[in-house]
């Protein structure tokens, strides 16, 4: 396993991040964690080294904490790090308070103390929520208390509101969406370069896109598969290890040949080839062109869809039509994603884009999506 080292961290840490995100679950239809499923991972994780492990105040609909307590607690504390987040939407809509959550999170990982914890998926918005209950303000004194290590947040928002962000408070790190279909896509880069200048350890989410980077369409995996017997995701994990400020590189792995492919990578990687530069620059091409609706099934919008649509379920199936245009196929797709929760149900009152990390036109697209079922 390789690690990072920075001063201001104080520890080091694996390279790899296990992201308690995209857990297998009890059934396909549910949030519920298979705990059997679930330990088996997190053992193989713990005993190839990896030490990061993050989850989320919504991850898996709350059930991802109370997995990380039953996971975690079988290992000595100090042998690995915790990261958790504070949910804005839960102080905008439910009218619960920094306080209030941040001692539920607590409790619910089982922890005295948070070694990396973060304000969640900040935006313009997002923020003011944040700074209109003093959530900085508390968490800073909690840090004093040594109930919170590392300070940060996560980020989905423009790039101007980010260099004032970083530059009006103190943070121990910032997580960001890297990989190499952002790099030039969302200009990922710019906001990598201005926490590189400012000296501000990097954590990656999202390598992968939601695993986007691995299943990619035919003709971007093919150029992959001429190199050698390396897994499509093990190149985007590579990409981003050439990055030196990065702190960990989050995967939200959900089966053991996930976990088990990513700790090959990141055991024996090396510094890429320039022909594997060169392929990841092809597939990338090949790969953008076919990408319809740039959705990680994030699932941050199912949360808060009051008419119940299936909203990443619906762009999966438009998605896999973008690639081969057979309408029949999509139709097929389509027709597994209970009528109750199909693209047509959508009420159009936007409030999945306040949610959605990749600010994708949610009721537009789920236009498409229904009209192409017609």
């Amino acid at each position: 396993m390789q690690y990072s080292d920075f001063d201001s961290i104080g520890r080091k840490i694996s390279k790899l991040g296990f992201g308690l995100m995209r857990l297998p679950k009890v059934s396909e239809d549910s949030d519920i964690i298979d705990r059997d499923e679930a330990f088996k991972l997190i053992d193989l994780a713990i005993e190839s080294g990896v030490n990061y492990f993050d989850t989320a105040y919504v991850y898996h609909g709350g059930d991802s904490e109370l997995f990380a307590k039953e996971a975690l607690s079988r290992y000595p504390r100090e042998s690995y790090c915790l990261a958790t987040k504070l949910p804005g939407w839960a102080i905008k809509d439910k009218g619960k308070h920094t306080d209030e959550l941040f001692n539920e999170q607590l409790e619910k990982c089982g922890v005295d103390y948070f070694d990396f914890y973060l304000l969640h998926s900040v935006n313009r918005d997002i923020m003011k929520v944040f700074e209109e209950d003093n959530s900085y303000e508390y968490l800073a004194k909690k840090k004093e208390e040594g109930k919170i290590r590392h300070l940060g947040f996560s980020y989905h928002g423009d790039l101007e509101f980010f260099i004032q962000l970083i530059d009006k408070y103190k943070w121990d790190f910032v997580q960001l969406q890297i990989n190499y279909y952002d790099w030039e896509a969302t200009n990922a880069k710019a906001y990598y370069k201005a926490l590189e200048e400012r000296n501000i350890p990097c954590i990656i989410m999202e390598p992968v896109r939601g695993g986007s980077l691995h299943t990619l369409n035919d003709d971007a995996r093919k150029v992959f598969e001429e190199l050698g017997d390396n897994s499509a995701a093990s190149y985007a994990l590579r990409y981003d290890l050439e990055l030196p400020d990065v702190l960990t590189i989050l995967s939200g792995m959900s089966t053991y040949e996930q976990v088990a492919d990513n700790i090959k990578t990141f055991t024996e990687a090396k510094p890429l080839t320039e022909v594997e530069k060169e392929a990841i620059e092809k597939a990338n091409y090949l790969f953008r062109k076919n990408f319809a609706i740039p959705c990680t099934d994030c699932k941050y919008c199912v949360e808060t869809c009051p008419a119940g649509v299936d909203i990443p379920a619906c762009f999966k199936a438009y998605n896999e039509y973008n690639k081969t245009r057979d309408v029949e196929d999509f139709k097929k797709v389509y027709a597994e994603i209970p009528e109750e929760k199909r693209a047509h149900n959508c009420i159009e009152c936007g409030a999945c884009m306040e949610h959605c990390p990749q600010q994708i036109k949610i009721p537009d697209k789920l236009k498409k999506v229904a009209e192409l079922n017609k």
